[in-house]
């Protein structure tokens, strides 16, 4: 494929317009559903959690999701409002615990399979390279790495 701008080239640019691209069909799919993409990430983030802990906090969701603290905080509320989660007071009360309400516990069960098959479609197309270009990104990150051991026949 030939290219057709004078950015295809531009590796930052790629990312970025990647990134869009997997936003812009998320939020698509999670209009119906009437939340923001954020507000997802941090439903799918408790779901996720809670089958891990027992107390969920604030901080728990930003350092799971890698979303700012200023904005979990606000979209915390606005689930909230939504009834979409609670807050509970945990035995050291020294923070809130988070919880899915039944209905944001309904309302994730409906959609995760959506969105895992969103961004399926999306990344698929890498096939063999997927697991190399995820480790690409996480080293970009400063993250740590899998390295996966050729076999010998």
């Amino acid at each position: 494929m030939a290219d057709t701008s004078l950015n295809e080239n531009r590796l930052a640019l790629l990312i970025w317009q990647t990134s869009n691209l997997w936003q812009s069909k998320l939020r698509q799919k999670l209009k119906e559903s009437e939340i923001t993409l954020s507000e997802y990430l941090i439903l799918e983030t408790i779901y996720l959690l809670k089958q891990k802990k027992i107390n969920i906090t604030q901080q728990d969701i930003c350092k799971n999701s890698s979303i700012d603290r200023s904005v979990v905080s606000l979209r915390v509320s606005k689930l909230e409002e939504k009834e979409l989660i609670s807050k509970q007071q945990p035995q050291d009360k020294r923070s809130d615990s988070l919880i899915l309400t039944t209905a944001g516990n309904d309302l994730i069960n409906n959609i995760i399979d959506n969105i895992i098959e969103i961004e399926n479609e999306l990344f698929n197309k890498l096939g063999s390279e997927i697991f190399n270009f995820t480790n690409s990104l996480k080293l970009l990150l400063g993250k740590k790495i899998r390295i996966r051991a050729k076999l010998n026949d």
